[in-house]
């Protein structure tokens, strides 16, 4: 359907030996590396999905500033501005998501080799201490680009669905981005399958914040504050958003227990919720000002 200089075949292997000296880890562990390298991937194909969504904008716009109605460019329009200035703040929104977490990884992998690790083992090691923003990352940026590319057709009009426009081929490329890497629903439960093993295993703590919104339901709300700092107003929102996670996932826990993980459709939307991404502690965080530190997870 799309991604036509992609060369994908089926291969098929029969008594086939490999040397014992080109196995790759431990017999019977495959699926490990497997695994790991998957959040890899999953980091690599937001990039290259940002990637589409530039361009994508960039074709859009350069249509939008030669396409006349009304004897003038539709670019001029209010109801083109907006799907424009729409893309780019999605885009930009995923893309400074994208470079934070490699930057956590690029620091955990470094802390990793400075431990000893041999490259490969730090590299995956670094990359599955964030598998949860892999994953996440993954959903929002072939979403964001679904998203753009669909725009860019709209703007493009009746052009958009001709295969002379360049827009209807990242149209139709862009739609494996959801399902290869591990499908966008898979990356939805294991945002929340990961997140919540880990807090079991006390490695997030989770139940003090839930307890501490419990409270401030309980007590006289706060109706405004004092601090006009910079980003004042947004720290709050995102402060809010994290406690209605909280309060989401906790209800859903309390009634369900261990029956949650059963409840796909449950997990998913919580999941939505948490893509306004669950940041934890960033290496700038030792300085006392730092913005991480009122912005992260619990």
């Amino acid at each position: 359907m799309g991604i036509k200089g992609s060369s994908t075949r089926q291969i098929y292997f029969q008594d086939a030996q490999v040397p014992v000296e080109n196995v790759l880890g431990e017999i019977g562990k495959g699926h490990l590396i497997a695994f790991n390298i998957l959040n890899i991937g999953r980091l690599k194909l937001c990039a290259a999905a940002l990637g589409g969504t530039k361009q994508s904008i960039t074709i859009s716009l350069q249509y939008a500033a030669t396409r006349e109605q009304f004897k003038q460019p539709i670019a001029n329009f209010g109801a083109i501005k907006h799907k424009l200035g729409e893309m780019a703040i999605r885009t930009w929104a995923c893309e400074s998501a994208l470079y934070r977490s490699a930057q956590l990884i690029d620091h955990k992998e470094k802390e990793l080799l400075e431990a000893g690790k041999p490259f490969n083992e730090a590299l995956l090691g670094a990359a599955e201490e964030y598998a949860v923003e892999c994953a996440m990352l993954k959903v929002n940026g072939s979403e964001v680009l679904d998203f753009v590319v669909d725009e860019g057709v709209q703007i493009h009009g009746g052009n958009g669905f001709s295969d002379e426009y360049v827009i209807s081929k990242a149209y139709r490329d862009s739609r494996i981005n959801r399902i290869f890497e591990g499908t966008n629903e898979i990356n939805r439960l294991l945002t929340m399958d990961m997140t919540l093993k880990r807090a079991m295993k006390g490695k997030i703590d989770l139940m003090t914040p839930a307890m501490n919104v419990m409270k401030e339901l309980m007590s006289i709300p706060d109706f405004g504050s004092d601090d006009e700092s910079e980003f004042s107003k947004e720290l709050k929102l995102i402060a809010s958003f994290k406690k209605a996670i909280l309060l989401a996932a906790g209800a859903a826990a309390q009634k369900l227990a261990m029956k949650l993980e059963s409840e796909q459709e449950i997990l998913m939307n919580v999941a939505d919720m948490a893509l306004k991404p669950l940041w934890r502690k960033a290496p700038c965080c030792a300085s006392s000002n730092c913005i991480h530190k009122k912005v992260r997870t619990p």
